[in-house]
């Protein structure tokens, strides 16, 4: 179990539900935070139709497959996918 508090920012891409997840203490945060409304949300929904592709067209254990593959390593964000 984990103590660290995490951000989470909600996009979708081709009607389905995503979340941007953000560590809370990551120097990233107040980059992301100070960007336009709705910028953050664009640059999470062009990042996962240009790596997953259109995830409209996957079931849901095939996104859940690519995200695991997209979220390794990660340390400071995440894409998780979010209730659909």
């Amino acid at each position: 179990m984990t103590n660290a508090t995490y951000t989470d920012y909600p996009f979708t891409v081709k009607g389905i539900n995503f979340i941007s997840r953000v560590y809370s203490h990551s120097e990233l945060l107040s980059t992301i935070q100070s960007l336009p409304a709705g910028v953050f949300a664009q640059l999470n929904s062009d990042a996962v139709s240009e790596i997953i592709g259109d995830p409209s067209l996957l079931s849901t254990a095939e996104l859940l497959t690519e995200l695991e593959r997209v979220n390794e390593g990660g340390s400071h964000a995440f894409i998780l996918l979010g209730a659909n």
